[in-house]
Order: C-alpha cells, then sequence, then structure tokens
C-alpha cells in the first residue's frame, strides 16, 4: 500500500508539473546545464591528457638527440710525412688539412697527391701523410709499426685508437682519452710509462700489461 501511494504522488507531481510548463522548462534547462558542464569537463581532461603527453614525447625526444650527438671533442692520430706526428685534440668537422696545419705542415718528400686534404677526420683515426716515389702507400717501417698490433695480437699504446685501447681490461672511454691525451704530449718509450697516466695504477697495469706493446 506504501508503495501504492509513493507512486501516487510521483504521478500527480509529474502531472501537475506537466500542467506548469514554466517549472517543466526551467527543470530542464537545469538539467541541460548540467550535461553541458559535464561534457566541457570531460573535454578540458582529455586535453589536459593529450598536453602532458606531447611534451613528455618532446622532452623525449631532446634526450634521445643528445645521447645520439657526437662528442664536440676527439683525437686523431697523424703520423708519416709531416713535422711533427703525433696525437692531436680536434673538435668536430675538422678537415685533414687543419690537422696537418697542427703537426706542423707536411715535410717536403710529402706526397700530397695522394692525400685528401678537404676530407674530415673523425675520432680515433689514424692518418699517415705517404712519401714521394710511395705511391701514395705506407713505407715498410711505418706499415710494420701500425700493422704489429694486429700482428702479435698485443695493443701498441703509442698508436692504438680509442676502441683499440678500451678492448682492454679496464679502459674504458675515459681513461682511453686520457692515454690518448698523454700520449700527444709524451711518447710511451715503455709499457710501464702507462702507470703515469692518472687513473691507471698497478693493479690496472697487471691485468694489462700481457696485452700491450709500444
Amino acid at each position: 500500500m506504501m508503495t501504492l501511494s509513493v507512486f501516487g504522488k510521483l504521478k500527480d507531481t509529474i502531472e501537475d508539473l506537466l500542467k506548469d510548463k514554466k517549472a517543466l522548462l526551467r527543470i530542464l534547462s537545469v538539467i541541460l546545464i548540467l550535461l553541458v558542464a559535464v561534457i566541457l569537463r570531460i573535454h578540458d581532461e582529455n586535453k589536459a591528457d593529450i598536453t602532458i603527453e606531447t611534451a613528455e614525447t618532446e622532452n623525449e625526444t631532446e634526450y634521445s638527440e643528445e645521447n645520439n650527438a657526437q662528442p664536440a671533442v676527439f683525437f686523431v692520430d697523424i703520423g708519416g710525412a709531416v713535422a711533427k706526428p703525433g696525437v692531436y685534440q680536434v673538435s668536430k668537422d675538422t678537415r685533414l688539412f687543419e690537422v696537418i696545419d697542427m703537426a706542423g705542415g707536411l715535410t717536403e718528400d710529402a706526397d700530397a697527391d695522394h692525400v685528401n686534404r678537404a676530407s674530415f677526420v673523425e675520432d680515433g683515426q689514424k692518418i699517415i701523410i705517404p712519401v714521394k716515389g710511395s705511391d701514395g702507400t705506407i713505407d715498410a717501417e711505418t706499415e710494420s709499426e701500425i700493422s704489429s698490433a694486429s700482428d702479435t695480437g698485443l695493443i701498441n699504446i703509442n698508436t692504438a685508437t680509442a676502441d683499440e685501447l678500451k678492448t682492454l681490461s679496464g679502459i674504458g672511454d675515459v681513461m682511453a682519452e686520457r692515454i690518448i691525451a698523454y700520449r700527444s704530449e709524451k711518447t710511451f718509450k715503455n709499457k710501464e710509462d702507462l702507470m703515469s697516466v692518472e687513473g691507471i695504477g698497478n693493479k690496472t697495469y697487471e691485468k694489462i700489461k700481457d696485452n700491450i706493446t709500444i
């Protein structure tokens, strides 16, 4: 009986509202406003999510580009027919003629016709300037020095590239650069001189002494 009474009252209320068109319009207006507010709120939340995702994606892209960027400074080893053979620190996009200038220029017997002095140099590159009469090839003594590491399986600490040095136990990017920087000023006279490089002590030397040569 109570349920019927409630439905009866609800029916009477609806009938009264239908009769009172103004009241009905007010209720419908309120409902419409609430619906519009809910829709706008959902739209704003979705827009905020898209903005955050876009910002995160841009940050990831910038981070990836920074990590993949080439080092601004690296080292090259130049020898052969130059006044001052050795290892030189250069910057990105350095060309061969600039390295030759650093090495004191070409000697009188240099064969410049077989050298592309406009080419870019690369990190850890070994450059040999040939002498005249060699047809652009490396003289036997120099070739022997360069190939000694591969022939004996030993790493020549005076001529090895950074990548070759990093094959040694305990030698990473930083230590390889320190070795190259050290030998650009002083040639290793014996294997023990390697311990003069900052960060290379007795323990590290003992691990690699049988794998290196000069």
